[in-house]
């Protein structure tokens, strides 16, 4: 199989709902977070983009795929393990499948009603919020930190390199090894859906406002947070919405479900629309009208 060096970690397809245009020449407008500068017009292909970002080696890959394997041992061996893009070939399988659920749930949302329905959306946003580049630094991040910890005590004990380099390698996963699992690995998709079955209600979302949702490239940072309010757009006009049972708990938006849906406020989607302002690392993604609206809430925001 064809060398993939380019590799996105939001799907193209998914910025592509949330743009303008023909299917075939779709374009987004992009605001970019470290200039507050606007691009219009802009090819998804160019954004959200990382050279050889999912690429790993064998023995990366089994580690990885240990829990995998322990379910599933007849996967252990295969051939396609010895393939470096094992797992960006596997998400572009997925992204056909991943699109159509997508149009079907624009069309008629009550489909998330049907288990099979939840289950793959589930599978998609669990993926969406662990394979961002923000999710990958802020691990690094923490290792960074963590490192420097072990070794002042490792310094402090008289410990040799070799002991020193031994405790930091069994404490510190890099951004990418931890990322790669929670990707691949079945253990934190099912954990992510037990709590997003067991602990939250869920709601269809009618944005019918004047202002389109955005999305930016850290889109469901809101799933990995467990927070109380959950707004996934899958759409300018429609969003799933997850609340969480504790009718005490605060919430992004005020807005009253009737039936198992939201007829979203103006009020909530500038919320929802600023939250994913907040969780961007370097972009957010929208409609020319969407993007331009909120480019104003970011400059007043950051004064």
């Amino acid at each position: 199989m064809e060398k993939t060096r380019r590799q996105h970690y939001v799907p193209r397809m998914y910025m592509k709902r949330f743009g303008y245009g023909s299917l075939n020449d779709r374009k987004i407008s992009v605001l970019k977070l470290d200039t507050g500068k606007i691009v219009n017009d802009g090819r998804v292909e160019n954004f959200a983009v990382s050279n050889m970002y999912y690429d790993t080696n064998p023995d990366e890959l089994n580690e990885i795929l240990e829990e995998t394997f322990l379910l599933y041992p007849q996967f252990k061996g295969h051939k396609n393990i010895d393939d470096p893009q094992f797992i960006e070939h596997a998400y572009a399988r997925q992204e056909g499948a991943i699109s159509t659920l997508l149009d079907e749930l624009e069309k008629d949302m009550s489909l998330l009603n049907q288990d099979s329905y939840k289950a793959k959306f589930i599978d998609f946003i669990h993926s969406l919020a662990y394979r961002t580049k923000s999710y990958r630094d802020s691990i690094d991040a923490i290792n960074q930190q963590t490192e420097k910890f072990i070794c002042e005590i490792c310094d402090k004990m008289g410990l040799s390199e070799s002991e020193k380099r031994k405790t930091i390698d069994m404490n510190c996963r890099s951004g990418k090894q931890t990322q790669l699992y929670q990707m691949t690995s079945i253990v934190p998709v099912l954990q992510t859906m037990k709590m997003l079955v067991e602990q939250y209600n869920w709601y269809e979302g009618y944005n019918n406002t004047k202002l389109d949702f955005i999305i930016s490239d850290n889109p469901a940072e809101t799933v990995r947070l467990g927070f109380n309010d959950i707004c996934i757009p899958i759409c300018c006009s429609k969003a799933v919405i997850m609340r969480i049972k504790d009718n005490t708990a605060p919430l992004i938006s005020k807005d009253v479900p009737a039936n198992g849906k939201i007829e979203l406020s103006l009020d909530s989607v500038i919320n929802y629309n600023r939250l994913q302002l907040e969780m961007g690392q370097k972009f957010v993604f929208g409609t020319k009208e969407a993007i331009d609206i909120m480019k104003q809430i970011y400059d007043k925001t950051r004064g």
